[in-house]
């Protein structure tokens, strides 16, 4: 199994364009080229991903989520940053609400939660 792997992930969203204006103006993200379908990829540094549209999934995908299902119920996407305080200040700027506010932990880590708007959780941290 030689050579590096990459993971990138897919977000099946309500809305392409608003999954977009969160990543981008929120997170600081930058948006990749549009696809078929409005597939749209958006990377930070080392993180890859792209947003798909919930309603072209048939409705027995395993990933397509159901009327009044939260998408990503399980999972915490972690966001690892170099300068976390200039990204919580930036987040807290934007208006966009904070699940959890930042804080050092005796880990020796700092981190701050948030929710994208169609329900993923992010754990925005400082690399462990």
């Amino acid at each position: 199994m030689a050579g590096p792997a990459k993971l990138r992930l897919e977000l099946f969203v309500a809305n392409i364009a608003t999954a977009r204006r969160f990543y981008v103006s929120v997170l600081g993200f930058e948006a990749g080229p549009e696809g078929y379908g409005g597939y749209t990829p958006v990377s930070r540094g080392g993180i890859h991903l792209a947003f798909n549209s919930n309603d072209q999934l048939p409705d027995d995908n395993p990933v397509k989520v159901a009327s009044g299902d939260r998408p990503g119920r399980g999972v915490e996407i972690v966001i690892e940053v170099g300068d976390i305080e200039a990204l919580y200040a930036h987040v807290q700027a934007s208006g966009w609400p904070i699940s959890s506010e930042l804080a050092s932990h005796p880990w020796g880590l700092s981190d701050f939660r948030i929710i994208d708007p169609d329900g993923y959780y992010l754990r925005i941290s400082t690399p462990g």
